[in-house]
């Protein structure tokens, strides 16, 4: 079993580009339906997944596309113009991915400054942040399901940046937007980036 796990953890990728090939809805229940299992903070399951797709997916596009200007800043502190190039590709269309999840969790910014204690500071966002780490795990269910039934994704968390033109596109109402992944059968095979060195650190006795 931990061999199985194994390879789907370290054989999913970021998929930018996919084929022009639509996703049997038995599929994606079965991936979804999968991915609801992950753990969430106190069991609350907190969470809701919006799965668009034709005409409002489309529209959708149109929305994030727009996104790539305020990503754009931030890739290029980090990468080199061939990676920036190959990861915006994803902002346009979605790669092509027909099928695309939102997914959101209930609305609640919490109201905090400096002057806080750090339990106090815990306390004031500890809503919200239990419900962007389950969400989170969520998500990561979501990747690893789909790899394990042939689809790629793309966790995308840039679009938040348009959230409120999105939430607006779909109806959302109280809500806040953790991630957009899209979804379909991909047409790239990326190489795996190396993991960083250094970032385990054993502490016995």
């Amino acid at each position: 079993m931990f061999e199985e796990l194994k390879k789907v953890m370290t054989g999913r990728r970021s998929i930018r580009k996919y084929l022009d090939k639509e996703i049997p809805k038995r599929v994606l229940e079965e991936v979804i339906e999968t991915a609801l299992w992950a753990p969430s903070g106190m069991n609350r399951q907190e969470w809701e997944i919006l799965v668009v797709s034709g005409k409002k997916r489309d529209q959708l596009a149109d929305v994030v596309k727009k996104t790539k200007k305020h990503v754009l800043p931030h890739l290029e502190k980090l990468f080199p113009e061939k990676i920036i190039k190959i990861s915006l590709q994803v902002f346009e269309n979605f790669g092509g991915a027909p099928t695309v999840l939102l997914v959101y969790v209930p609305r609640e910014i919490p109201s905090v400054d400096t002057s806080m204690s750090e339990i106090e500071l815990y306390h004031a966002e500890f809503k919200r942040f239990n419900r962007l780490l389950s969400a989170s795990a969520l998500v990561q269910n979501l990747l690893l399901a789909a790899y394990a039934r042939g689809l790629g994704t793309c966790w995308m968390t840039g679009p938040k940046y348009l959230e409120k033109e999105i939430n607006e596109l779909l109806g959302v109402e109280d809500r806040e937007l953790v991630a957009l992944v899209p979804i379909g059968y991909p047409d790239q095979s990326p190489p795996a980036p190396p993991r960083k060195p250094g970032v385990v650190k054993w502490i016995d006795g």
